[in-house]
């Protein structure tokens, strides 16, 4: 299987790099609205100017966002440029401390400012069409598992990167990339192919959240903070670019953020690591992060009608699956939006196994272009727990909502068409109580419950010496205050298309949740105590 997804990302990278021919010699300023005149390196713009990067032209940033904010039509290219450009600063802000504190001398140079702008351009190479809309099918493909196990053991640490962060890191550490990457890119000191190796191989570290150590053994987790921490590049940029472009008006004192960037220096069974801190007079722009975060995954991560067509999307993604246009995960990397589109020119039934019938490649991809849209028919929040909590005495979800959004999470597309299946039985049933013929199917439904945003906050705070101090008071008062906001935020849905009873369905659902959250329906998954972490 690792041979076979070597083989597969090889001949991608090959595909993508042989008729390149670099001819940047000289430094490149790009204009971003987020970040201001950007300066590019030689190396960098040849980088960014071939096709395996400009894929990434091809790629929305933020899924099918676009639909309802018109204007979140930026792409993984722009994002990954922003990406490169904070984790720039942020690296040079710890390299201007290190300068005056001659024991940290040693960890930050020059090398760890060009490591981190490489990582940082390449992190979002591993992405699909539509980003995490095709992780979310080819990250639960029964290929995958394996290239997970796989991927965590070359690393030998307890992470869990996402389905795109393994791509990238597979991509990055290919036998393909690394020639490529020798011989036209001409990395700053990078002459062999042993140096090549190496250097990727710490970049790709840090996409998928490994920690590299130095040649005297001691981590620096403070590299990998920088690109896939609680606060990193990835995420500083992508909510301020995220927000812009949908017109949110949500802004936080950046500035005063990167400027109290500190490094610690910590003794952990034996081993020292140098971990990325924040000032203890800066944890109010702490908040101000958390607080944009949170409110950029309501307004437009998890807004209703985003959620809604991001459904319709997933299932036509699932339906190329079905109908053997695409065979493997790595078949993602060969596609872009466009290409995507392609691929629906057919009469193909896709989902007759699941006993469909009427729903072709083309007309699915086609009702959103004719905005045939889900319509929501359910509604769920923490006013209405108690319905489904009888004798529970808790400011936590009740136990069977838990249980079912663990459900929804864990399981694989089958049993979630399986899940949609049961209650298009039950919508059939009210149906033809009322004398009517049911016109829809399992896919002319989805179920949208979320599992509930929780502040995983880890964060080293450091008094104006550079020592940790213990802030754990503030910090969880910050975890507080932002579980309860996220809490009172939270919504499950369910989604009907346009020619299905809303109301009817919706009064059907409720009684079957009810019978869901008693246990009187099929097993559900335990919930594993795991966070949804977006910090």
């Amino acid at each position: 299987m690792e041979t076979d997804f070597r083989k597969r990302i090889n001949g991608f990278v090959r595909s993508m790099t042989k008729d390149y021919t670099p001819t940047a010699n000289r430094e490149k300023i790009i204009h971003d609205p987020i970040w201001g005149s950007v300066v590019f390196h030689p190396w960098e713009v040849r980088l960014i100017d071939s096709p395996l990067f400009q894929r990434l032209r091809s790629i929305n940033q933020v899924g099918l966002a676009e639909s309802t904010y018109p204007a979140a039509r930026h792409s993984r290219f722009e994002h990954s440029l922003g990406t490169a450009a904070v984790a720039s600063r942020m690296t040079e802000c710890l390299l201007d401390r290190a300068k005056k504190r001659k024991e940290l001398q040693h960890i930050v140079g020059e090398e760890e400012v060009l490591l981190l702008r490489l990582a940082g351009l390449l992190h979002d190479l591993g992405h699909g069409p539509y980003s995490h809309l095709s992780e979310a099918i080819y990250g639960r493909m029964p290929e995958f598992d394996e290239l997970r196990r796989t991927v965590l053991e070359q690393t030998g640490q307890d992470i869990t990167p996402s389905p795109h962060e393994i791509l990238s890191y597979l991509i990055v550490v290919s036998d393909a990339f690394v020639s490529f990457f020798l011989r036209q890119i001409r990395f700053p000191g990078i002459r062999t192919r042993k140096q090549a190796e190496a250097l990727l191989q710490r970049a790709a570290n840090l996409i998928v959240g490994a920690v590299n150590v130095n040649e005297k053994g001691e981590k620096l987790s403070f590299l990998t903070g920088i690109l896939n921490g609680n606060f990193d590049a990835d995420k500083l940029d992508y909510t301020q670019r995220d927000s812009y472009t949908a017109g949110i008006a949500l802004t936080y004192g950046v500035e005063r953020f990167l400027l109290k960037l500190d490094l610690c220096k910590t003794e952990t069974d034996g081993q020292t690591d140098y971990r990325l801190a924040i000032g203890e007079d800066a944890l109010s722009t702490v908040e101000e992060l958390i607080f944009n975060r949170s409110m950029l995954y309501h307004y437009m991560y998890r807004h209703q009608k985003v959620l809604a067509a991001e459904a319709q999307m997933r299932d036509a993604v699932y339906a190329l699956v079905q109908a053997k246009r695409i065979t493997h995960p790595c078949d993602f990397l060969f596609l872009t939006n466009q290409d995507l589109g392609l691929l629906y020119k057919s009469r193909i039934q896709p989902f007759t196994a699941f006993g469909a019938k009427g729903k072709t490649l083309a007309s699915l991809y086609d009702a959103f272009g004719r905005r045939s849209l889900s319509k929501r028919a359910f509604l769920l929040t923490p006013q209405n727990f108690s319905e489904y909590a009888e004798g529970e005495e808790s400011a936590d979800f009740p136990a069977g909502v838990t249980a079912y959004i663990e459900f929804l999470r864990r399981c694989t597309t089958e049993e979630y068409i399986e899940e949609r299946q049961r209650i298009a039985e039950r919508i059939a049933d009210a149906y033809r109580k009322q004398g009517r013929e049911p016109d829809f199917d399992a896919f002319d439904l989805s179920v949208s419950f979320q599992p509930m945003l929780k502040t995983a906050l880890h964060l080293t705070v450091t008094d104006k010496h550079g020592e940790a101090v213990d802030a754990s008071p503030v910090i969880e008062g910050i975890r507080e205050w932002t579980d309860t906001l996220n809490r009172s935020k939270w919504r499950g849905y369910l989604f009907v298309a346009p020619h299905v009873d809303r109301v009817l369905a919706g009064e059907v659902f409720r009684e079957y949740l009810k019978e869901r959250c008693a246990g009187d329906q099929i097993p559900l998954y335990p919930a594993d105590g795991s966070d949804d972490i977006f910090c």
